[in-house]
């Protein structure tokens, strides 16, 4: 009999024993858990109060700031650059008041409706002009997305009809119209008969809303 006492004993210390230490484990976890979190407030308030203090000193810091300040203005610089790089190859700016990216050219945001600026139209060498209503377009868009006008005059089509049809017979009158799937992308204003893709919210030649 006093065997097993002893072996309940026993058993009952081992179950204790485990039933503490799955405790600690959890209680560790927790604790780690929020160690992270107030690592992250630390780091967050660090990183606030040095862009504040570049802010505010960035001109007269002292010496041993002076470095690491001029290396983070020089690495904006170059974010900013290459972003402008990638606006220009898509042929957008970017609203100043919603941040939307429109066509260059566009008098209004096609997301807010904002008037957009008059510089906005400084066309570069990936924009070209509308020869019907003078916006400036992406290279390569066979239609204008301000009137939806063939981006090609009468000349220019017939010769490259002309030069399509040596290569590969095909209806030149169909070439010269959007087809189906083209039509379905753009949304024609009601105010104005501007055409506008399918995603504009507003016109993006008078601000209409669509």
């Amino acid at each position: 009999m006093a065997f097993f006492d002893d072996l309940g004993r026993k058993l009952t210390s081992v179950s204790q024993t485990a039933v503490q230490k799955t405790k600690d484990v959890a209680d560790i976890a927790k604790i780690n858990s929020e160690i992270s979190e107030l690592e992250r407030t630390v780091n967050n308030l660090y990183n606030q109060i040095g862009k504040l203090y570049v802010t505010k000193h960035a001109a007269d810091c002292e010496n041993e700031f002076s470095g690491m300040i001029g290396s983070l203005l020089e690495a904006e610089k170059k974010i900013a650059d290459r972003r402008q790089k990638i606006q220009d190859i898509k042929g957008v700016i970017r609203c100043e008041k919603c941040g939307a990216e429109i066509p260059v050219g566009a008098a209004f945001c096609s997301a807010c409706g904002a008037s957009m600026p008059k510089n906005a139209e400084v066309p570069n060498e990936n924009m070209e002009k509308c020869p019907s209503c003078g916006a400036m377009v992406p290279k390569g868009n066979r239609f204008c997305i301000v009137c939806g006008k063939p981006m090609q005059n009468e000349t220019a089509q017939q010769q490259a009809s002309g030069d399509a049809a040596d290569a590969a017979p095909r209806d030149t009158a169909a070439s010269e119209q959007p087809d189906d799937q083209q039509k379905a992308a753009y949304k024609i204003c009601p105010a104005c008969g501007a055409v506008n893709d399918s995603d504009c919210s507003f016109c993006i030649e008078c601000g209409q809303k669509l």
